[in-house]
């Protein structure tokens, strides 16, 4: 808690930011991997990856519906990952279902800016893929949704 209170903070208002700039301009190299570069740039303790698809310090791990590891809690600043990444469920009374870091773009890689435990739903800034759109998304995502794939979040 220590480590999220001062650098995390400073990720997720970096994170912040950099969302509000990107109604106007791009954010790194409008990839996942890039928006998250960006943003770790401006918070000069965080640990950074020479891969861009790693997540540093790994502190919650799901692989399908089974949850491999949970180190601590998932806070606002973390880096979440989600690779060949299939959710499946009911959004209201709809059913929905969605692939997610898959294909050529490679993983999906983005931001925590919230993470409601009860519903197991975590909330992602993430590069827009959608052209003529802002460059930076929320997007929310419930873990307990993931049929395949995998699921990573890290302290960086």
């Amino acid at each position: 808690m220590v480590v999220w209170g001062k650098i995390g903070v400073q990720v997720v208002e970096a994170a912040s930011d950099l969302f509000e700039k990107s109604k106007r301009s791009l954010v790194g190299d409008g990839s996942y991997p890039g928006f998250v570069r960006a943003v770790l740039a401006q918070v000069p303790e965080a640990l950074r990856s020479s891969d861009p698809e790693e997540c540093g310090y790994v502190i919650y791990a799901q692989t399908g519906a089974t949850v491999q590891r949970r180190v601590a809690d998932i806070m606002p600043g973390d880096v979440i990952m989600f690779q060949d990444a299939k959710l499946k469920g009911h959004k209201n009374l709809h059913a929905y279902s969605q692939a997610v870091g898959m294909g050529e773009g490679g993983a999906l890689v983005g931001i925590v800016h919230e993470f409601e435990a009860k519903k197991s739903k975590v909330r992602v800034w993430q590069a827009n893929q959608h052209v003529g759109q802002q460059s930076v998304e929320i997007v929310s995502y419930r873990l307990e949704d993931l049929k395949s794939g995998q699921v990573k979040v890290g302290l960086d």
